[in-house]
């Protein structure tokens, strides 16, 4: 057979496969891609930001960026994305994309760092009022990046599931003389662990036999604006911790409540809004039920950049009767510490790297 009627043959066949096939087929060349690839940067220095909080605001679904600060997401069937990005220390950003004009320009989000104005506070109690409008302003955005760290805590042990060693150490205080023993225990922490849901002026289990359980605050109890819809907060100014710049946010329960609920401080860096310590008290007991006081304090570590998860916890507190005249509640009964120790992840590994410039 001629070589061009070979040709013109084997390009009739073509064409009647082509014809055969689905026209989604015949037009996948020119459909537009079906997932979008969001980049979180750094403003100023244009670095990738691991671990940003991407939300699908119309769905509810979080991502979180890689390493090189990327983040993919399906478009939705009418081709417009409500997206919310978010990473500790930096100013949010809410933008809505469309499919059709989508460019490397609308789907980079460059985060602009807080910057923490401190102005002097006045004494007025623990709960700010409008007419101080300087302090409010602080305090409210102090508190936007101790919820957001909370819950980015939240969101990466359901991302990234883990098993923690843990360390507890507990100790019976005598009245008089030295400890003379420490229970030592070492435990498993799963990061899928539910932890008791925060109950407003109830936190303390009572029962029937003269016992209780009386919970620690916990890192997720931070994040949960049921919380916080019951407290009062202010941000006092900065003070130095360990050689860091850190702004100090009190909380305290709202006047409504009369039952046992918590009060104390957060210490976040200035720098990079991380969290570094919460100190609580438990106030409002009943101490005819067993437990007079209950104070401590949490510190934390950061297991990837941008998120912080507990590190040691240590609490004392009072069981002994004393007069009510006497407020001098003098050494504690118990104590305990709690140390995680070493991470081990079960699935997926976070993301380590560090971009020059970021701290």
């Amino acid at each position: 057979m001629p070589r061009h009627t070979r040709s013109a043959l084997a390009g009739a066949l073509l064409l009647v496969a082509l014809m055969r096939l689905p026209p989604a087929i015949l037009h996948s060349a020119g459909r537009q891609p079906s997932i979008v690839t969001i980049r979180v940067i750094n403003a100023t220095l244009r670095f990738p930001l691991a671990n940003a909080d991407v939300i699908d605001l119309t769905s509810g679904q979080h991502r979180f960026t890689d390493e090189y600060g990327q983040a993919r997401l399906p478009w939705p069937s009418d081709g417009r994305l409500r997206l919310r990005v978010r990473e500790v220390g930096y100013q949010p950003i809410q933008r809505t994309l469309s499919r059709a004009a989508a460019s490397d320009e609308s789907t980079t989000f460059a985060l602009s760092k807080v910057a923490y104005v401190i102005s002097p506070v006045k004494a007025t109690g623990h709960c700010v009022t409008t007419d101080d409008s300087a302090s409010l302003a602080l305090s409210v955005s102090v508190l936007d990046q101790l919820k957001q760290g909370a819950e980015k805590y939240n969101e990466f042990r359901r991302l990234y599931p883990f098993e923690a060693s843990v360390e507890r150490r507990t100790a019976r205080v005598p009245e008089n003389g030295p400890v003379t023993h420490i229970l030592r225990e070492n435990e498993k922490f799963q990061s899928e662990t539910s932890e008791p849901p925060y109950r407003p002026g109830d936190i303390i289990e009572y029962s029937r036999y003269g016992s209780f359980n009386a919970p620690l605050l916990y890192l997720s109890t931070l994040g949960d604006s049921v919380f916080w819809d019951n407290h009062c907060f202010i941000a006092r100014g900065v003070e130095s911790y360990r050689g860091a710049r850190a702004v100090r946010l009190e909380f305290s329960p709202i006047t409504d409540l009369q039952g046992p609920d918590w009060t104390g401080a957060a210490l976040l860096d200035s720098a990079t809004s991380n969290l570094l310590r919460v100190e609580f008290q438990m106030v409002n007991l009943d101490a005819q039920k067993g437990l007079r006081r209950l104070e401590g304090y949490q510190t934390f570590r950061s297991p990837s950049p941008f998120v912080i998860m507990p590190d040691s916890v240590a609490a004392i507190w009072w069981t002994r009767g004393t007069s009510n005249d006497d407020r001098d509640f003098g050494r504690p009964d118990f104590a305990q510490s709690l140390h995680f120790d070493s991470l081990k992840y079960r699935k997926a590994k976070p993301p380590e790297f560090v971009p020059p410039g970021s701290k």
